[in-house]
């Protein structure tokens, strides 16, 4: 009778972890729902200025980052790539519903901000040797979380964009002579030329 009931659960226990494996493999295997990333540009606009918000120097929306992410995805990006993408901004739009009844397009900056920290939390690296073991099964399994493959996709747009790079960031279209090494200034800006 306990062996009928251990290969019982043994059965039970493999045929659980096969059906939630084919259900992963096909999530991130499908064909993606590109008109919803057209169709959701203003959320693609917020999580943008979110992440670089226009200050004394210009935020992404006025770099064109969105132009930029949806292009980038649309055009460049692996259907894995677009899938995680997809599911971490409707993700994001369910997880502002739920804490504050709002579309995240609807949300006050301070509430945007407090949900876009949770979802950087949950992008942190774990520590410790199994932390580490599970950074690299996720990384490569799973690839990279939604908030990362955000941020890249952001910073990437931004710095490249004529905007990003001569107001964001200091340029010097023609700086004179080489100088290896100089002196930063108290508040100065990371250098576009190198």
């Amino acid at each position: 009778m306990n062996r009928r009931r251990a290969l019982w659960g043994i059965a039970l226990f493999t045929g659980s972890g096969l059906v939630l494996g084919g259900s992963t493999w096909f999530a991130r295997y499908k064909t993606p729902d590109l008109d919803y990333l057209s169709a959701h540009k203003p959320l693609l606009a917020a999580l943008a200025e979110t992440m670089l918000p226009a200050t004394d120097t210009p935020g992404a929306i006025d770099a064109g980052v969105p132009d930029f992410i949806l292009k980038s995805l649309l055009e460049n990006a692996a259907p894995t790539t677009q899938n995680r993408f997809i599911d971490g901004m409707k993700a994001i739009d369910a997880r502002s519903t739920d804490q504050y009844n709002k579309r995240y397009t609807e949300c006050s900056r301070m509430q945007q901000d407090a949900v876009m920290r949770t979802f950087e939390a949950d992008a942190l690296p774990r520590s410790g040797f199994l932390g580490k073991i599970e950074n690299r099964v996720q990384k490569k399994v799973l690839g990279e979380p939604f908030f990362t493959l955000l941020k890249n996709y952001t910073c990437l747009g931004y710095y490249t964009s004529m905007v990003g790079a001569t107001q964001g960031i200091a340029y010097s279209l023609v700086p004179g002579r080489f100088a290896g090494c100089i002196a930063m200034t108290a508040g100065q800006k990371s250098w576009a030329t190198k």
